[in-house]
């Protein structure tokens, strides 16, 4: 007796863990006789698709970018008679990233023209929807070795790189 009650219990356990054709899908088709008189396309299981995505920050035409510092009086830039000359340029670039960014600035001199120089952002935030935004670069320098260069009118004194990073 024992040994069909026990029988009977594992029968009620399998039949309670198994699970019908179609009980996952999205439009679930069950035939109990036959299939229907056409051949038709049933759909029986949906399978998710995932996808790694890296961060990705694009600058827009970086390469077709410049800045050409232009002489001004150094008070305008926040600097006394002693910096004189003083000269200040700036470029806007449009940027866009699928995460939040923070940007930066470093500056590379070429030559030995430049002496005191800054870089700044009007703003330094990019937001992370993948939509492009406008930022402005602008570059100050004062205490010029103008003596240094050879005259002309875009002589290359340096260059600015626009550093990005996530904005944790």
């Amino acid at each position: 007796m024992v040994k069909k009650s026990l029988i009977a219990i594992a029968m009620l356990a399998f039949l309670a863990t198994t699970v019908q054709a179609g009980d996952l899908a999205e439009n679930p088709w069950k035939w109990d006789d036959h299939w229907p008189w056409t051949y038709t396309a049933l759909e029986i299981c949906q399978i998710p698709i995932y996808m790694d995505v890296g961060m990705y920050v694009e600058l827009i035409d970086c390469g077709d970018k410049k800045i050409v510092l232009k002489q001004v009086p150094c008070a305008d830039i926040g600097k006394g008679a002693d910096d004189f000359p003083c000269y200040h340029g700036c470029v806007s670039f449009n940027i866009r990233a699928n995460f939040e960014v923070k940007l930066g600035t470093v500056l590379y001199k070429i030559g030995s023209v430049i002496d005191g120089w800054e870089a700044t952002l009007d703003n330094d935030i990019v937001p992370g929807d993948g939509a492009e935004h406008t930022r402005e670069v602008c570059v100050n320098a004062w205490k010029a070795q103008i003596w240094s260069a050879s005259p002309g009118d875009e002589v290359p004194v340096g260059e600015v790189a626009i550093t990005v990073k996530p904005n944790a």
